[in-house]
């Protein structure tokens, strides 16, 4: 046996070591995910999938509504004619056109579509930013930066059974503007490095005096809060990812200069800096009243800061490993009420994926004339966030501590969506 082992390590059973060291490395690479991060931009309040990427401009009974279709880089696949720079992005990125469930009002929607689980009143189940930054945690001491970050804030969910320890840290200052800043990166010059030092070590010792007595999930989360900031004081690379006046103003500008834009922009160098989860939300997306004229005045920033971020992660090569999700808690119905608007729909609505490993280029799914529901490929949200965690390789059948004790599974149910990944 160990002559065996020897001729195949030294070539005498027809490979080299060289060849040998190669095979093990590309067989390492192999077992890596493809998703490093994520950047999830949440539209809260259930954008209309009609107005978006699933036009139906020819349905009956005026379901289509004014606007137009147009087509994209893809051949057979249309989208709404708000959203141009996207569609010439479409080889880029993939639409699922029928997620569905039955949770049709905001707050158990929202839950149901941040988390993954199924609502109930009570249970506060962790976001899939909060799960991804648990399990991606050993990362965060290599950069300095928390491994979920919120872009203003997480309103919604956090950490859940999980903890508060894992809520994200949030900016919710508007990049946009001339005097953007995050608060609080520099310790007050009237305390020298010693002293800090010294606070920061006291703090420590308190804290794990007080520990080692009694179990606190509340103290552990201030302890780990606190942690945080100091780790982002001391990193110059941390400091660093926040500095948007490092990008060029062309940059600035191709992003656009509305709160989307920059936000998106604030993502991408936070996914630079190895950041796993960061989530950019934008509110207001509960259009009952006036919908196209309060879409054009949302949609062309989203359309421009999406297309912008989608296209430089690329050129950075950093698309492969950014898995980029774009969805609200539900659609809207298709047909208008009487103020011009349209009401919740959760049967069927549209979430946009790129990179991380999923092909460009594809739609999922297929709904009927009018939007209303799926009559090719029905996918859950539980299928929507295993196959997330599938390409970030956490393997969403295993069980998490909650902090009362119980093992609790990442998702229950749910299955990998062949058709984005292979």
């Amino acid at each position: 046996m160990r002559r065996d082992l020897l001729e195949v390590a030294f070539g005498l059973g027809g490979l080299s070591l060289a060849e040998c060291l190669t095979l093990g490395s590309e067989n390492s690479a192999a077992h890596l995910p493809p998703a490093r991060s994520t950047i999830l931009v949440w539209l809260a309040g259930g954008p209309s999938h009609l107005e978006t990427f699933d036009p139906k401009p020819e349905a009956p009974d005026g379901v289509g509504g004014p606007l137009g279709a147009i087509a994209t880089s893809v051949a057979g696949v249309s989208f709404c004619e708000t959203l141009p720079r996207l569609a010439v992005q479409a080889d880029r990125l993939s639409v699922i056109r029928t997620v569905h469930h039955l949770q049709g009002a905001h707050e158990p929607g929202q839950a149901y579509m941040i988390s993954g689980y199924r609502f109930r009143p009570g249970h506060n189940f962790p976001s899939v930013g909060a799960v991804v930054g648990h399990q991606c945690q050993r990362r965060a001491s290599r950069n300095g930066l928390p491994t979920y970050m919120a872009l203003p804030d997480e309103s919604v969910r956090g950490g859940g059974h999980l903890g508060t320890a894992w809520n994200p840290l949030s900016i919710p200052a508007d990049p946009s503007r001339p005097d953007f800043r995050v608060t609080d990166l520099f310790p007050p010059k009237s305390i020298d490095e010693g002293r800090a030092t010294r606070r920061r070590a006291l703090a420590r010792l308190v804290r794990s005096r007080f520990s080692s007595l009694r179990t606190s999930p509340a103290a552990d989360a201030v302890a780990r809060y606190t942690e945080q900031a100091w780790d982002i004081v001391d990193s110059p690379r941390a400091r660093a990812a926040f500095d948007l006046d490092l990008e060029t103003e062309q940059t600035r500008d191709r992003y656009g200069r509305a709160v989307m834009g920059q936000r998106l922009l604030l993502a991408r160098r936070l996914v630079e800096a190895e950041v796993p989860f960061v989530t950019v939300s934008a509110h207001e997306w509960d259009d009952h009243r006036n919908l196209v004229t309060r879409l054009g005045q949302k949609l062309p920033d989203v359309d421009r800061g999406l297309a912008a971020l989608i296209e430089d992660l690329d050129l950075r090569g950093l698309l492969e490993t950014t898995l980029v999700v774009v969805t609200g808690e539900f659609g809207r119905t298709p047909k208008f009420n009487e103020n011009a608007g349209r009401d919740h729909w959760s049967n069927a609505f549209s979430v946009l994926l790129a990179g991380g490993g999923v092909k460009g280029g594809r739609v999922i799914g297929k709904t009927d004339a009018k939007a209303a529901e799926p009559v090719d490929r029905p996918v859950t949200p539980e299928e929507l966030y295993f196959t997330l965690y599938h390409q970030l390789g956490i393997d969403a059948k295993q069980f998490l501590l909650s902090t009362s004790g119980r093992e609790i599974p990442i998702l229950r149910g749910g299955r990998v969506i062949r058709e984005l990944v292979s």
